[in-house]
């Protein structure tokens, strides 16, 4: 039993020098590195909400009638201006001709009593010349000045009643342009109501329409950072959970009312969607801005690798014989912005190099050759990268 254990202890040894040999004569792994940076960079905070479009509403009817046409299906994108629907007009388009035949005979009516007004006055200068000659008596020329007012009466009634069918007229050309609607925005139809040859009344829909283009996210913001988001957050990276998509806000407004129970207030970002990739209720975490701007270290996101709830770097060290070694590196992120995260560590300090491209298949303590990004280099990076050639 004894000479067993010595074998195995001997076979195990031996494995293991084997091993070691060929990991020495394996090549160093390739990556891609850049150096840690200390820079001014503002605070931020992680808040999360939910896209909510810019107008939702039912596209109503706005006249009583049998529907003729819908033009839209769900799904379907529409520009302002677009047909959506069409009533039947025939009713209106009849009661529109007996106000037209009612317009010209108040037409006619008016220049008759125009021509009995200009009689009226006729009679009148007659009337007042021959009372200032005793040639007719008082009682005529009362008469005169009777007939001249009834004239003037008859004539105003005539206008009003005249202007009043033209009014009635321009009511009617709006119900019949009513008879068509049209789409109020740029939009997106979710949903149909109603069909052709259904009885339709004034108020109900024919589809839901929501706005595309622009969208809103909404998020939630504890009431302690009331002043700082509102002072300092306005261009905002919003990324899209469930997509690879970010977006920076082109606009920022606070809702000023703070729930009761969660003591929390609104915060709406504006984003532009022309690709009609974002829609309403997906979800979103933003990184908010909730202070003046401070020194920190910085990398890249493509060097920080979290797994398991823990975040770490690979940093390139010198190793034996002038080699380079990777470092797996504990980290503390302290928040993100667009293209950085901002971090802590005991181990870092500004122009370390860190890993970004070819850390996910790295092993602490393998050899690595190191390619600096040659915007990122500093001198310690430099002379890093030197070592590892």
């Amino acid at each position: 039993m004894e000479k067993i254990l010595r074998l195995s202890i001997l076979v195990l040894a031996g494995v293991a020098a084997m091993t070691s040999s060929l990991e020495a004569q394996m090549p160093p792994t390739a990556v891609r590195a850049v150096a840690v940076k200390q820079q001014q960079v503002e605070p931020h905070h992680r808040f999360t909400g939910s896209l909510k479009a810019v107008a939702r509403s039912s596209v109503a009817a706005l006249e009583d009638g049998r529907v003729l046409e819908v033009t839209v299906r769900e799904g379907a994108t529409v520009s302002q201006g677009d047909v959506i629907a069409r009533i039947d007009s025939r009713r209106l388009a009849a009661q529109k001709g007996e106000l037209e035949a009612a317009y010209g005979t108040a037409e006619a009516l008016i220049a008759q009593r125009e021509a009995e007004l200009r009689q009226a006055n006729l009679d009148m200068e007659r009337s007042s010349s021959l009372i200032r000659n005793n040639a007719i008596s008082q009682q005529q020329y009362e008469r005169s000045e009777t007939e001249l007012t009834i004239a003037k009466a008859k004539l105003e009634t005539d206008r009003r009643r005249l202007d009043e069918i033209r009014r009635q007229l321009e009511l009617i050309n709006v119900r019949l342009a009513d008879t068509e609607v049209h789409a109020p925005y740029d939009g997106q139809v979710i949903m149909r109501h109603t069909e052709p040859g259904e009885w339709i009344r004034a108020g109900e829909p024919f589809v839901t329409l929501v706005s595309t283009g622009k969208i809103e996210a909404w998020l939630e913001i504890p009431e302690r950072y009331a002043g700082t988001v509102s002072q300092y957050a306005q261009s905002v990276p919003v990324e899209i959970v469930g997509t690879d998509r970010n977006f920076v806000s082109t606009s920022a407004k606070r809702i000023h009312d703070v729930h009761a129970r969660t003591r929390t207030f609104q915060y709406v970002l504006t984003l532009d969607s022309n690709d009609a990739i974002l829609t309403p209720g997906m979800s979103v975490i933003a990184w908010l801005p909730t202070g003046p701007a401070e020194p920190r270290l910085t990398v890249p996101k493509d060097a920080v690798i979290r797994t398991a709830g823990i975040a770490y770097v690979y940093k390139a060290v010198p190793g034996e014989k002038g080699a380079t070694t990777a470092a797996r590196t504990p980290v503390k992120v302290v928040f993100e912005t667009s293209d950085l995260i901002v971090v802590e560590s005991s181990q870092l300090a500004a122009g370390d190099l860190v890993v970004i491209e070819g850390n996910e298949r790295l092993m602490p303590g393998m050899s690595i050759a190191v390619t600096v990004e040659p915007d990122q280099t500093s001198q310690t990076a430099a002379n890093m990268a030197g070592q590892s050639r």
